[in-house]
C-alpha cells in the first residue's frame, strides 16, 4: 500500500533541527530521545546549524502528494470514491466528554466527502489493554467549506540554519497561501525561531498577516540552532491568551531540539498543552527528524506525526492543514472506559468499503472523572436486559484490574412521570447495577449508588429516542 504523506493538521507548526534534551517521567524514569541531528558549528561564539542543501531520497513506496498549492477544495458524494483516506485529529477526553474530528478525503484530487452521517458510522469502541467497550451514544456534526466556529491557530516556523534560505522562503510562501483559507474570525499567530523565539504577529486580518510573509526574507535575522521546546512553550502561552474555544498548533520540523533554555522538561510541556486542550501536530521534514520525539508530542496531545522528504512538499502542507479544518466531521461522545492510555477505533462505511481509524488518546483518570455505562432501560423499568451484560463485563474487568478504585453508580430517568417517582426509579436502577457487579466479584464497599431521577438529563426529552438515552447509568471515580 502506498504511503500518503499529504496529511497535516492541528495546533502548532514548527520547522526544527537536532535533538538532545533529557526528560523525566514518573518517579525516576528518564526518557531520552535520540536523534542524529543536523550538522552544527560555531558562529560568532554560538551554536549554529549548516544549511541542508539537498533533499533526501524518500524510502520505497513513499507517496508524494502532487496537489498544487491553492487548489480549491472539491466536495463530492461518497458514491464516487477513489483513493480515499479516513484520518483523525484533535482527539481528546475530559472528565465527562470525549471528542474527535475526522477528514475523509482523496489526497490526489484534494476532494473531501461531505455527506457523512450517523448511518455511515459502523462502530466506535474504546480499548484499554485487553478490555473494550462500545460507544453507543454520540453526536455527529459536519463542517463543510469552512462553515465552522473561529479558532486560534499558531504557526511556528523553524528558521534555524539547517532550513537554509530556500526552504525558509518556501515555508513563508506556503503559509501565505494557506492564510487565504482562514475563517474571517480566526486568530492567527506567526512565530519564527532558531535558538531565539520571536512572535511576529497575532491578527485576524489576512493582509496584516501576509505582510510578515511577503516578500520572503529567507533566514534573515535567524540561522542559528533550534530551541524547539521554547518555541512550543511560547505557542502554548499565546493560545492561553485567546478567548476562542478551539485552539490549534501545527509543527513542521527538519530536525531536532538542541538549544532550549526555558522549556527543558518535555513531559511538563506536553502536560501543559493537554491541560489547556491544545493539540500539537508534528510534521517532520528530511533525514534529521527524531521520529519518536515528534510522535510522542503529537500522540500525547491528540495530534499526529507526518514525515516529508522533499522540499516541494512543504508548499502544500499548510494548505492541507486548512482544508482539513474546513472540511471534517466531529464526534462528541461520553467515554465508556476509564484509563490513561485509551485506543479509540472508528469504522466508517462508504460505498462498498469500510475504513478504520485507530487513535490513542492519553488522559490520566482521576477523582471526579465520569463515564457512561452502555446500559439503557425500558420505560419505568430497572431490570438489566441481557443485551447489556457484555458491556457491563468491560467495566467490571476494569474494576478488577484497578482494585483500589472506588466508584459511584448514578441512575437517571427521562422526564415522564413525576419527580418523586423518577428519583426512586433511578435509585433502583443504580442499585440493580451494583447488585450485578457484586455478583461478579466486585466488593460492595467499593460501590456507592445515587439516583438523580430526571434532574440531570444528558439529552433533551423531546423524542422517544432521546428519552431512551436519558434512561441511563453513569459511573464516577470517587476514590483510588
Amino acid at each position: 500500500m502506498r504511503k500518503n504523506v499529504c496529511n497535516s493538521l492541528l495546533i502548532l507548526v514548527l520547522f526544527t533541527t537536532s535533538c538532545k534534551l533529557f526528560e523525566h517521567g514518573k518517579g525516576d524514569e528518564e526518557i531520552e530521545f535520540k536523534g542524529k541531528g543536523s550538522p552544527t558549528y560555531k558562529l560568532n561564539g554560538s551554536l549554529a546549524e549548516k544549511a541542508i542543501a539537498e533533499d533526501v531520497t524518500p524510502p520505497a513506496n513513499y507517496y508524494v502528494c502532487k496537489t498544487p498549492a491553492g487548489i480549491p477544495v472539491k466536495n463530492i458524494k461518497s458514491n464516487n470514491l477513489t483513493q480515499y483516506k479516513l484520518e483523525s485529529y484533535n482527539a481528546r477526553i475530559s472528565s465527562d466528554e470525549g471528542s474527535i474530528s475526522y477528514t475523509f478525503y482523496d489526497p490526489v484530487s484534494n476532494s473531501y466527502v461531505n455527506d457523512i452521517n450517523k448511518k455511515s458510522i459502523v462502530g466506535i469502541k474504546i480499548l484499554k489493554d485487553s478490555v473494550s467497550c462500545k460507544i453507543l451514544n454520540y453526536k455527529l456534526t459536519q463542517t463543510i467549506q469552512g462553515k465552522r466556529n473561529p479558532m486560534s491557530i499558531v504557526f511556528v516556523l523553524d528558521h534555524s540554519g539547517s532550513m537554509g534560505d530556500e526552504r525558509a522562503n518556501i515555508a513563508q510562501e506556503a503559509l501565505d497561501s494557506a492564510i487565504n483559507y482562514k475563517h474571517p474570525e480566526d486568530e492567527v499567530t506567526i512565530i519564527k525561531f532558531d535558538n531565539v523565539v520571536k512572535k511576529l504577529i497575532t491578527s485576524k486580518d489576512k493582509n496584516q498577516l501576509r505582510s510578515f510573509l511577503r516578500p520572503t526574507s529567507g533566514l534573515q535575522g535567524f540561522g542559528y540552532a533550534t530551541a524547539f521546546q521554547d518555541a512550543i512553550k511560547l505557542a502554548i502561552d499565546e493560545q492561553k491568551t485567546s478567548t476562542l474555544k478551539e485552539k490549534m498548533i501545527v509543527v513542521l520540523t527538519d530536525g531536532c531540539e538542541n538549544s532550549s533554555q526555558y522549556a527543558t522538561d518535555l513531559i511538563q510541556l506536553v502536560t501543559e498543552a493537554k491541560k489547556a486542550r491544545i493539540t500539537i501536530n508534528t510534521i517532520g521534514f528530511g533525514q534529521y527528524v527524531d521520529v519518536p520525539y515528534l510522535s510522542f508530542i503529537s500522540q500525547e496531545t491528540g495530534g499526529y506525526f507526518r514525515q516529508l522528504f522533499l522540499r516541494n512538499e512543504i508548499s502544500n502542507v499548510f494548505n492541507h492543514n486548512m482544508y482539513r479544518v474546513n472540511n471534517n466531521f466531529k464526534i462528541n461522545f461520553t467515554p465508556c472506559m476509564f484509563g490513561d492510555s485509551l485506543k479509540l477505533v472508528t469504522q466508517v462505511k462508504l460505498g462498498d468499503s469500510t475504513y478504520t481509524d485507530e487513535r490513542f488518546i492519553f488522559n490520566s483518570f482521576s477523582l471526579g472523572e465520569s463515564i457512561e455505562l452502555n446500559v439503557l432501560f425500558d420505560v419505568d423499568k430497572y431490570n438489566i436486559k441481557k443485551e447489556y451484560e457484555p458491556e457491563l463485563k468491560s467495566f467490571i474487568d476494569f474494576l478488577k484490574k484497578y482494585p483500589n478504585v472506588q466508584v459511584e453508580i448514578a441512575g437517571h430517568t427521562d422526564s415522564d412521570a413525576d419527580e418523586k417517582h423518577n428519583q426512586k426509579l433511578s435509585q433502583n436502577r443504580a442499585e440493580e447495577i451494583k447488585k450485578y457487579m457484586v455478583s461478579k466479584g466486585i466488593d460492595a464497599k467499593r460501590i456507592s449508588t445515587v439516583g438523580y431521577g430526571e434532574s440531570v438529563p444528558k439529552y433533551p426529552n423531546d423524542s422517544p429516542e432521546n428519552k431512551a438515552l436519558n434512561r441511563r447509568i453513569e459511573a464516577k471515580i470517587i476514590g483510588n
